[in-house]
């Protein structure tokens, strides 16, 4: 029954979701996109609705104007609106409205030829869909297989654990209710975005915030893996190779903790991995830009500024951008690093006169349309949110938690003390006397070696002279040695981000693998451009030319980006400041590594596309991602299952859900753990756990609503611990369990205490945070056990009043009912 409930919630997020992110644009904005690519058409749906919804619902929380109704009447009014343009009711029909009200016109006639009428729309559509994919098909059919599945993999763990599955899933619950009570940035200034959208599924649609935060996400990676797939076949030379490299990013294993961490982080409803689409568009719409010709300067200024906002891939690039900082600044910071390598692999053409003025005038206007809300909100006095400072501590390299400066710094610290003792240890050893009596050849000093036996230097020279200054050196020489010391501090570097990036990230032998392919893309790249470029100079020049030599020039692009993020990465130990939490970039660059690797099949198939052969292409593809399915999981490197960090057992939330639904709204107090509060807080009240056994030692304790319900855990969960899921084989493998050593358990084995009266006979610990008292186990296990015994206490003083409500072998939950007129003293007990 269970999952029967949450996958009508699991439905009713998705349909929430795409009314909100596609249906909505697509209607309003109809003209716009009629007779737009599919890629305009989803890029502009997936950026507009964001930029949209964050600009509105936050302006008009910053003026204390944020209503749910007045959302929902822009929102229905503006979706009617495009529907009576798109199909405007003409007088025949109104007459036939009115007959049928009269009594005059059958419904069952009106229904029929209206039934008729969408039956006749629908075939339409599907006859201009199949002809748009015509030649295509087989691409978009594995496309949607292997988004299917993505969406698979990532929604799994909300149907095994119906709790959130990381910490800070909580505090942007509560910022999402803050919108819902009109205050935005409710702990202060911090992209909110999402924040919105989940605010617009409540409002609009019903959609309560805790089932959009437990499902929003393993819905939303569709649109990621489809923009990264876009992206990419917009680098490759064959569209199917970007559907390999998302077919191998979907089932190649993982071999580092951060790495883990990343892809597990895409599962959680979390603004970071929420915004990461908009890196893969503003990478895509720079990169159209820069092969758009801006020349054309005719017509009015009017003219050439509503050709500039019209202008298809400026204007996403543009929203792509505001649409990554309205969501989060990292995104925003991924974008550029990859925009960065696509500008310097295209530098002629950014530099362009107009072209590089326009994109300076798109990157304006679109940081302007992300940050007003927040320039508004700051003018205002509202101060920014304490995160903004974390991410300032992590490249300061003061973060303990995630910023990993500090940890670099004692590992570069103790290599060079490593270094300086081996370099003392081969000087002195140098310096000792063989066992025939003769030096060494390490004490043999250069100046020794130089002198002649009269006292002078080989070129006559006296010695004397060389000791008191130095001899001459040569600029040639003098800038030979420069390009010495700049190649061995390269290399050092190099080295370093070979050790503590692709080595710590991939482990030694698949690292020199990724390396080779880097090295061999680039080869056949450099090759391929002399030899087109021989061949193309002998021909006649024109646009045909200039594709055959750009033909495969997004091969270094994909190295270059490959590399830079693993730059980032390792930046730390470069000694470089951390801009990002390395663990946060670690899907992104997985799917770039494994981008790289497939680029031998993208080479074989323009090849073949060359030959009559290239009829097999779409059967290759096919062929080529089943090959990588079964090639996975027969060599060993197929992934394994992710993980939540589990907070409490399913059957408190489970329980919780049952009673929000059957007791009317504010007539019950759920007192738990803090878990509770988020899931309960639009329908009843919650007591802090901690607050109810404080205060059951004092008097006149009591709490005002009829129903009072005590969670207690009987075996006391050890918070946030790293649960990992178990499943059918065919969607994952249960190995990632042995990369950790501490706090992680799998499926139906839960870390845990017990609780016993022993227990309860203890002082509560006292610490610093609310949180920590729960976090820690040992203080859980007080807590929890002196809760299980007032309710035996309780129950004995009241048997008629207390019942059980559930109880399984990890959890109970205890039902109180009481008069409202006369409430309990439950200090008395």
């Amino acid at each position: 029954m269970d999952t029967w409930y949450w996958a009508l919630e699991y439905v009713r997020v998705f349909f929430a979701y795409v009314m909100i992110l596609f249906v909505w644009p697509s209607v309003v904005f109809r003209d716009y996109l009629r007779g737009r690519s599919r890629t305009v058409r989803f890029a502009f749906c997936v950026t507009v609705p964001v930029v949209l919804l964050n600009t509105v619902v936050l302006s008009l929380g910053v003026f204390h104007i944020l209503y749910g109704w007045l959302i929902a009447v822009l929102f229905y009014g503006t979706l009617l609106l495009g529907l009576l343009r798109w199909h405007p009711v003409r007088r025949e029909q109104i007459k036939k409205i009115s007959r049928l009200f009269l009594g005059t016109y059958g419904i069952r006639l009106l229904l029929l030829r209206l039934r008729n009428r969408v039956k006749d729309g629908i075939g339409h559509v599907h006859a201009q869909f199949r002809q748009s994919i015509r030649g295509r098909r087989c691409v978009y059919l594995m496309l949607g297989v292997v988004v299917c599945f993505g969406m698979v993999y990532f929604s799994y763990g909300a149907f095994h654990d119906y709790s959130y599955g990381f910490g800070d899933m909580y505090r942007h619950h509560s910022w999402i209710y803050g919108l819902l009570n009109g205050t935005p940035f409710y702990e202060g200034i911090y992209p909110e975005a999402m924040h919105c959208f989940i605010y617009a599924m409540r409002v609009l649609f019903g959609v309560k915030i805790y089932s959009s935060q437990l499902f929003l996400a393993g819905i939303h990676v569709a649109v990621f893996l489809v923009s990264a797939y876009l992206l990419l076949k917009e680098l490759f030379a064959w569209d199917g190779t970007a559907v390999l490299a998302l077919a191998l990013f979907l089932t190649v294993d993982l071999l580092c903790i951060d790495e883990i961490f990343s892809m597990s982080r895409l599962q959680w409803t979390l603004p970071q991995e929420f915004g990461l689409y908009t890196q893969f568009l503003c990478a895509l719409f720079l990169l159209r830009c820069l092969k758009t010709d801006f020349s054309d300067r005719s017509g009015s200024r009017r003219e050439r500024i509503r050709k500039f906002l019209t202008e298809e891939n400026l204007l996403l690039f543009l929203l792509s951008l505001a649409a990554s900082l309205a969501i989060h600044f990292y995104v925003t910071m991924m974008a550029f690093f990859l925009c960065v390598v696509i500008a310097a692999c295209r530098l002629p053409s950014l530099f362009q006169k107009r072209r590089f003025v326009s994109l300076v005038k798109a990157v304006c206007l679109g940081v302007l349309i992300a940050v007003l809300p927040m320039g508004i909100a700051y003018a205002k006095g509202v101060p920014f949110q304490g995160s903004i400072g974390w991410a300032v501590n992590v490249i300061n390299g003061t973060d303990t938690a995630d910023g990993r400066t500090s940890q670099a710094e004692q590992i570069l610290e103790q290599a060079q003390t490593s270094s300086e003792q081996t370099s003392k240890e081969q000087t002195w050893s140098g310096e000792r006397m063989t066992e025939s009596g003769e030096t060494t050849e390490a004490a043999v000093q250069p100046t020794e070696q130089s002198h002649g036996g009269n006292g002078q230097t080989p070129d006559g020279g006296s010695a004397d002279a060389g000791q008191n200054s130095a001899p001459k050196q040569s600029a040639g020489n003098h800038m030979l040695a420069m390009a010495e010391r700049m190649a061995a501090s390269f290399a050092g570097k190099a080295q370093l981000v070979w050790k503590y990036g692709y080595v710590q990230l991939y482990r030694e032998n698949r690292a020199e693998w990724i390396v080779v392919f880097s090295g061999l893309a680039l080869i056949l790249w450099a090759v391929y451009r002399i030899l087109a470029g021989s061949i193309t100079g002998l021909l006649k020049k024109g646009s045909d030319s200039k594709k055959i030599r750009q033909l495969f020039d997004g091969y270094p692009v994909l190295v270059g980006i490959s590399v830079l993020l693993m730059i980032v990465y390792a930046a730390p130990f470069l000694g470089l400041p951390e801009l990002i939490a390395g663990s946060r970039l670690c899907s992104t660059e997985q799917l770039f590594i494994l981008a790289v690797v497939v680029i031998p099949v993208d080479l074989a198939a323009v090849a073949i596309a060359l030959t009559p052969g290239r009829r097999v292409l779409p059967l290759a593809l096919a062929a080529g991602v089943a090959v990588i399915y079964v090639g996975t999981r027969q060599l060993g490197i197929f992934h394994g299952y992710l993980y939540y960090e589990l907070t409490r057992y399913n059957a408190a939330v489970m329980v919780t859900q049952d009673i929000t639904d059957k007791f009317p709204e504010n007539s019950y107090t759920i007192v738990s753990t803090t878990d509770e509060l988020y899931q309960v807080i639009e329908q009843g009240r919650h007591e802090e756990l901690l607050t109810f056994l404080n205060r059951v030692n004092g008097s006149g304790y009591t709490l005002p609503t009829e129903y009072i319900f005590v969670y207690v855990e009987k075996r006391p969960i050890q918070y946030a611990q790293s649960h990992f899921f178990t499943g059918p084989d065919w969607l994952a493998e249960e190995k990632y369990t042995s990369y950790y050593t501490t706090y992680f358990s799998a499926g139906n084995s839960i870390n845990a205490s017990e609780i016993s009266r022993e227990q309860a006979e203890k002082e509560m610990m006292t610490f610093s945070k609310l949180s920590q008292t729960y976090s820690n186990l040992d203080s859980r296990t007080i807590l929890e056990s002196k809760a299980y015994e007032w309710c035996r206490k309780f129950e004995a003083s009241y048997p008629q009043e207390m019942k059980v409500y559930y109880e399984d072998e990890n959890f109970c939950c205890y039902m109180i009912r009481q008069n409202t007129y006369r409430l309990y003293q439950l200090e008395e007990s």
